[in-house]
């Protein structure tokens, strides 16, 4: 049994890695090449069929996947965006909910209960695709700060929203103020546990001996705040999400970079896996004869879908424009509507639901349909659809950014031959022809970067520069013992302001015709 488990799971992580391999190649976002895979392995019939306990889910799985996201936000950023991203994660999220249980209501004739259930598994977003375009685009800082931070958050609300219409289900009735509560108390409560353990693992990552160590402990920090949150009926996720991002922020700011290479590197394969073996569990609990059945449902589920998705933004977004002033463009709107990809969370949302529960299977099912949907029709065009919206795209910036680096390897090239000239290792003939070669690079890159419009951006450039090596020479200082904690964290906190001013109206000035 050991030896069919463990094969089992070797090739599973063996299909993974194929997967991944060929969609790095052919440039396709890795959790796009999986569902695709997944899909094909249920029609042809090569997976399993077995049941699952979905506590294995809801323990092991959830966690991992949002510490794993939790770990890499930049945490200043989401501050300074903390009003969109609240809006859309807490009454945005009830919006989607609501709107979309209505429209599954009517089109899917599903019980208002297990509607309500569907839209919450629904409002949960998956950014893996979109962070992956905005990597390769260029795209203002705040809308994708924006998408992150709602992402983690939306998820947090979300699961907490299943979770209670799970109950529902279960017990045939919803009440309002006992949901409210419900909600606020796992909000809370998620909250101040999550602040509390990514103090402790703050502490502990800062005075662990070495690299493993720290992985070690970080590890055990995702379970046992995701243990102790379930237990006192706090929000594991959120809990979890909040650790995550202040641990991600202490290491940032604290540990050499090498450790936090480790860290990264270690729960980007951890994520990556995890994604690998939800997308085939579900495979392994969908009857391909059932996804035909209901593929009437899917299309109108993902009808039901982008209909909250549209009311949750840009009501949201409305009011807070009428109440706090504070706008966001439209068309970074038409972005976060677009964007709403589904993913390995919703699935393994889906997938922690009791084996007992009514229209489980029909909701499985739903949801791996609507997911492979948006993951090919909208993550795979998504980065043609930022250019088409004029929210990214190549233009002078580019161009400036690519002097900019032919300059900086040129002058680099020079500093090296003269080294090499210097030790007697290249000949004056060679290191003349060769850096002549460099010098033509130099001038021609010069040539574009002297000009009006590359020197307003160079300031930003520069100043951004100079703060971050301020910054890091001052956190250096705290770690040798030259400049007291308080006091090198009083300094960062004031440099990291100035930098997302800057950063603020750099994107003030570059953007003002996006609305």
């Amino acid at each position: 049994m050991i030896r069919e488990r463990l094969e089992s799971f070797l090739s599973v992580l063996a299909v993974g890695a194929a997967v991944a391999i060929g969609a790095k190649r052919i440039g396709v976002p890795y959790n796009v090449a999986l569902v695709i895979v997944g899909l094909v392995l249920v029609l042809v019939d090569m997976l399993p069929h077995a049941p699952m306990d979905p506590d294995i889910v809801l323990v092991a799985f959830l966690p991992l996947l949002v510490f794993e996201g939790a770990l890499f936000a930049d945490a200043d950023s989401l501050r300074h965006a903390g009003r969109p991203i609240l809006a859309l994660a807490v009454p945005g999220v009830v919006l989607s909910l609501v709107a979309t249980a209505g429209v599954s209501t009517l089109a899917l004739g599903l019980p208002f209960q297990v509607a309500l259930l569907l839209g919450a598994l629904l409002a949960i977003t998956d950014t893996v695709s979109v962070l992956l375009a905005f990597r390769s685009t260029r795209v203002p800082h705040r809308l994708a700060a924006i998408m992150e931070g709602e992402s983690l958050f939306n998820d947090g609300t979300a699961l907490v929203l299943v979770s209670v219409t799970t109950a529902a289900v279960v017990n045939g009735t919803f009440g309002l103020a006992p949901t409210l509560r419900a909600l606020a108390i796992a909000i809370a409560g998620g909250t101040l546990l999550g602040l509390a353990f990514g103090a402790i693992g703050s502490a502990v990552l800062r005075r662990a001996p070495d690299h493993l160590t720290a992985i070690l402990a970080s590890a055990v920090l995702v379970f046992a705040t995701s243990l102790l949150a379930e237990r006192v009926h706090a929000s594991p996720v959120i809990a979890v999400v909040v650790a995550g991002l202040a641990v991600g922020r202490a290491a940032r700011r604290v540990l050499e970079p090498s450790r936090v290479l480790a860290l990264q590197g270690f729960w980007e394969t951890t994520g990556f896996a995890v994604n690998v073996f939800l997308f085939l569990l579900v495979g392994m609990q969908i009857d391909a004869r059932m996804l035909g059945e209901e593929a009437m449902s899917i299309g109108l589920a993902l009808v039901a879908l982008h209909a909250g998705r549209a009311v949750s933004v840009y009501g949201c977004f409305a009011i807070m424009r009428l109440v706090s002033k504070e706008n966001v463009s439209t068309r970074w709107q038409h972005v976060m509507v677009f964007g709403n990809i589904k993913g390995a969370l919703s699935m393994a949302a889906v997938l922690a639901l009791p084996s007992e529960l009514p229209h489980r299977h029909r909701l499985v099912t739903i949801v791996f349909g609507v997911t492979f949907v948006t993951l090919i029709m909208q993550a795979l065009p998504f980065r043609r659809v930022l250019v088409a919206l004029g929210v990214a795209g190549k233009g002078a910036r580019d161009r400036f950014e690519q002097a900019r680096a032919q300059l900086i390897l040129a002058r680099r090239g020079q500093a090296e031959l003269d080294d090499l000239l210097g030790s007697g290792l290249v000949s004056r003939r060679d290191h003349a022809e060769r850096r002549a070669a460099f010098q033509r690079t130099i001038i021609a890159a010069e040539r574009i970067l002297r000009t009006p419009e590359a020197d307003a951006l160079d300031d930003v450039v520069i100043d951004g520069a100079i703060l971050s090596a301020q910054k890091a020479a001052l956190l250096d200082a705290a770690r040798r013992g030259l400049v007291g904690t308080d006091t090198a964290d009083q300094e960062v906190s004031r440099l990291d302001d100035r930098l997302m001013k800057l950063t603020a109206q750099h994107e003030a000035e570059t953007e003002g015709g996006a609305n």
